[in-house]
């Protein structure tokens, strides 16, 4: 069983600079000469809320290179991983061995990355995600850092399952969904759709943020840091921040009253408060990462050709902060990374969806209770194999998984063939073209305003239609973020925007992402063009007539990209809004009316260095 003694510490930052102020200032202890103290750290991220066993391609990890010792190559040896209950035993497992290694008081520290919770299996994300928070409380969870996933239902929804404000828990009187009955409850006590022992009551665990600050107050949202006792009189603080771009890839309304600052810069804004209390040993929680770019990044504990945001953070992250848990780009990596004027920091990832654990192990000087570099200072990324399961979370999955059984088997109508995503988000797919075109179809009344186009973003298509059979869980794996259906008027030079939004790998997005469009719809481009001009305004057509820049359209799309998201700005230029169903509704309903559904083409966009003429 795992031992630590977690202490929460105050830290606010003040409204007129922003600077964050930490309790009164605690003198550092005075050591004598005594062996270094153990601590480990077993580090999770981008859970995605898979609770169950995952399946297919989801569940395989690779292990180990082949048998000529190269990675990347098809003789990559690869395990069956994942499920919660089986996360709960590797964790259980590597804190046994260490305790065995240093003593049964050694402090061992459960702690997540963020993307914890949302874009989530089906029997967490219909239940809002309450079922992964249950799982992650009985796990151990310790701390977490949020992700931008955490921020997809907005700020209110996160203060409610994270059970805080300001790090303080509320009974604020908050009312559940009507389309789920309509109850209320008491955040932080009672949950929508928890009973008896079930009933919802939040994270037992913090959410940290130290870089998103509340608009009004100046302060951070949550807590930004938590201090863990790891015994021997000595301590360590964990900070949590997030990308800095959630913004552009959450719904706009939905983070409006808050801030998100510079990863870096915040991360430095703290370590000197801690430094004032005597805490040296600092580690960071960051939802940001980076990816192996060389011919062995398939290797979960290679740092090969290590390329991403990660490496800007973490070259401007103070030189006092010993290590740093990342995520957020589903990559797994074991690094030790340069430090500007000091040693080399230890960097790690642990992929996604609980597939692998980072365990991470250091020694704390007493002398000056500073993590030794030089000493044990090391981490692996370890598979989570099926070879043990926690009863109690397998209990907990076993309970939602029954619950939520009878909505997600109904059969709602039949795929002729795979309808699949593109191979990257920076490519146009059948499934994105086939989800506009059902959104459409859905609000096409007099009542929206009979929008004549629709679009839909990559980035909210989380799984493929498999032929056959389709149930309402399938749908809704597709899409799991409960976004409505919105109506817009735009005009034709807003869609041009729109269409020229799409390029921005050189721009703050940093990423090319194809939308999907409504049938009819066509367009070409040209991404060796300046930004603002790679779409041929020419090109832009519906059932072949060309889109009049001057005229008025009525738009579909869902609630994230009307509002803004992915910075699909040109959106929010549009008029006379209107709201529709839920989107995974208009997939249940175009299934039942349309079965068998056959994968459209994904040609609506077209690749050309030849400008039309208008």
């Amino acid at each position: 069983m795992r031992r630590t003694r977690l202490t929460l510490t105050a830290a606010v930052v003040a409204a007129t600079s922003a600077a964050l102020v930490a309790g009164p200032t605690t003198a550092a202890a005075t050591h004598q000469a005594e062996p270094n103290v153990p601590v480990q750290l077993i580090a999770m991220n981008d859970f995605h809320g898979r609770i169950s066993q995952t399946t297919g391609g989801d569940a395989l990890q690779v292990t180990a290179a082949g048998p000529d010792g190269a990675y990347g190559t098809p003789d990559d040896v690869e395990d069956t991983v994942g499920g919660s209950a089986h996360v709960a035993a590797t964790v259980q497992r590597l804190t046994a061995e260490f305790q065995a290694a240093h003593g049964a008081e050694a402090a061992s520290v459960f702690v997540g990355a963020g993307d914890l919770i949302s874009a989530s299996s089906f029997e967490s994300s219909v239940f809002k995600d309450e079922p992964t928070i249950e799982v992650l409380n009985a796990m151990g969870l310790d701390v977490t850092s949020v992700g931008n996933h955490e921020f997809d239902r907005g700020t209110e929804e996160l203060r409610r399952v994270s059970a805080a404000t300001d790090g303080t828990y509320t009974d604020d009187v908050v009312a559940c969904p009507e389309t789920l009955g309509g109850e209320a409850f008491r955040a932080g006590v009672d949950g929508c759709f928890g009973a008896d022992e079930h009933a919802f009551h939040g994270a037992d665990f913090p959410f940290l943020a130290a870089n998103v600050l509340d608009r009004e107050t100046g302060r951070p949202m949550l807590p930004p840091y938590q201090i863990v006792d790891v015994g021997g009189g000595e301590r360590m603080a964990l900070i949590g921040v997030v990308t800095e771009s959630t913004p552009t890839i959450v719904s706009p309304g939905g983070v409006a009253d808050v801030e998100f600052i510079d990863e870096a810069d915040a991360i430095n804004r703290v370590v000197p408060e801690l430094l004032k209390q005597g805490v040296k040993a600092i580690g960071v929680l960051v939802h940001e990462g980076g990816f192996q770019q060389g011919p062995s990044a398939a290797n979960p504990n290679g740092c090969d050709d290590l390329g991403g945001p990660l490496l800007d953070i973490n070259q401007r992250t103070h030189p006092q902060v010993d290590l740093i848990v990342s995520a957020h780009t589903h990559s797994a990596y074991n690094c030790l990374l340069p430090v500007p004027d000091s040693r080399d920091r230890l960097v790690t990832s642990a992929g996604y969806y609980g597939r692998l654990v980072s365990d991470i192990r250091v020694m704390i000087k007493p002398s000056n209770g500073d993590v030794d570099r030089k000493a044990t200072y090391a981490a692996t990324n370890v598979p989570v194999l099926r070879t043990a399961a926690d009863a109690r979370v397998q209990s907990i999955v076993d309970y939602w998984n029954a619950r939520a059984a009878e909505a997600r088997n109904r059969v709602v109508g039949t795929a002729g063939a795979d309808i699949e995503r593109a191979a990257s988000r920076d490519q146009e797919s059948s499934l994105g073209n086939l989800v506009a075109q059902m959104q459409l179809e859905a609000v096409d009344e007099a009542q929206f305003g009979t929008p004549v186009i629709a679009f839909m973003n990559p980035g909210g298509l989380r799984t493929d239609i498999a032929a056959g059979e389709v149930t309402y869980g399938e749908l809704y794996a597709v899409q799991p973020f409960g976004n409505t259906v919105n109506v817009v008027t735009l005009t034709g030079a807003d869609i041009e925007e729109v269409l020229e939004q799409q390029f921005q790998a050189d721009q703050a997005r940093q990423s090319t992402l194809m939308l999907g469009t409504s049938e009819g719809f066509a367009y070409s481009f040209d991404p060796s063009r300046a930004f603002g001009d790679r779409v041929d305004a020419c090109s832009i057509t519906l059932d072949g007539v060309r889109i009049d820049p001057a005229a008025s359209y009525r738009v579909a799309a869902n609630s994230f990209l009307i509002g803004g998201g992915d910075s699909f700005t040109a959106f929010t230029k549009g008029t006379s809004p209107a709201t529709g169903p839920v989107d995974v509704e208009t997939a249940v309903e175009y299934f039942g009316q349309n079965s068998p559904v056959s994968p459209p083409a994904a040609d609506h966009a077209t690749l050309s260095t030849v400008r039309g003429t208008c």
